[in-house]
């Protein structure tokens, strides 16, 4: 085995290292130990990095070696929020690739809890009048839940997120509202996270449950008219009103009593959701018209409530005639 001065070694007789510092003939060397020195041979050395490296293999599999009592607790996983405070509906585009271009071939949707709310929430999801999804489940805080794909077809064909949030621990916390995704809006959205390398985009749903609302209900039965007040509830057909006819005044004063406070696009969004609900109703009674006040304005809510006309199945027909009590500012609407 070869030596240079210098090299650090091993003795094996006297289980010891050190380093050669001179060689005296060709079979012997003196070698220092710490500081002692002293003559050994040659053929009683070794290199000692075989022995550095064994070491070192059995320092690690001792410090891999871990019982049961030596276990830490595990930290509790710490979900960071992804989104401001609030309930949103998440909208995860899914693509796929046609020729050279990645196109969107569906959208997975979701609930994001961003609070530290407990909820139990119903949501139903429509397409031209078609339920698509509907489940009623429990929302856990600071949770997102997973409902549904829904087609690319079908999401960019205006569809209608009805949802009902209510608290766990306070059922008079009571929120539902509905959410139309109009073509525009989806096409616009999917650029922005697109160009921001975004994976969803989201809408707020509601940033926090207010108590129920109670309203005066008018039923008609037969000639007598009786006034009961009722807690509103979110697609309870089988305690609708039955009324052979009824009218929606969708005038904002009507809807919202502190309103002066909202901008145009909050105020349309109330509206058409309460013309929403309303032919939900209608439909589910199996009425047979409906008058919808609009009034005449600059005619965007016309507008808006023709588009949901048009794509809502079980309507035979609508019109815009002038009546004494509305002149142009009501739609009759007549269903199958």
């Amino acid at each position: 085995m070869k030596f240079s001065i210098g090299d650090p070694v091993f003795v094996k007789s006297n289980n010891e290292e050190g380093v050669i510092e001179e060689f005296i003939g060709k079979d012997m060397a003196c070698v220092k130990v710490n500081n002692k020195t002293y003559h050994a041979f040659l053929a009683d050395m070794e290199h000692p990095y075989l022995r550095w490296f064994l070491e070192d293999k059995k320092k690690e599999k001792k410090k891999k070696a871990t019982y049961i009592d030596q276990l830490s607790v595990d930290k509790t996983f710490e979900r960071k929020a992804l989104l401001p405070d609030g309930i949103y509906l998440v909208c995860m585009p899914v693509y796929k690739l046609d020729g050279f271009d990645e196109v969107v071939e569906k959208v997975k949707v979701f609930l994001y809890n961003e609070t530290f709310g407990q909820y139990k929430f119903e949501y139903l999801n429509k397409v031209q009048g078609e339920t698509i999804f509907s489940i009623e489940s429990d929302l856990e805080p600071e949770s997102q839940f997973y409902l549904h794909d829904i087609v690319f077809e079908q999401m960019a064909n205006s569809p209608v997120f009805y949802y009902r949030f209510i608290d766990s621990k306070k059922a008079e916390l009571d929120n539902e509202d509905t959410l139309v995704i109009k073509p525009k809006k989806l096409f616009q959205k999917l650029d922005e996270i697109k160009y921001a390398n975004n994976a969803f985009f989201h809408v707020l749903l509601c940033k926090k449950l207010v108590p129920r609302e109670r309203r005066e209900v008018i039923v008609s039965l037969s000639a007598d008219v009786v006034k009961k007040t009722e807690t509103l509830h979110h697609f309870d057909f089988e305690q609708a009103l039955k009324k052979s006819s009824v009218e929606i005044d969708l005038h904002i004063e009507k809807l919202v009593p502190d309103y002066k406070g909202l901008r145009s696009s909050e105020m349309l969004r109330i509206q058409l959701t309460e013309c929403q609900k309303s032919l939900d109703l209608a439909i589910a009674t199996h009425q047979q018209t409906l008058i919808i006040i609009h009034g005449i304005g600059r005619g965007v809510l016309k507008n808006e409530i023709n588009s949901i006309l048009n794509q809502t199945k079980g309507i035979k027909k609508y019109v815009n005639e002038y009546d004494v009590r509305y002149g142009y500012g009501a739609t009759k609407v007549f269903f199958k």
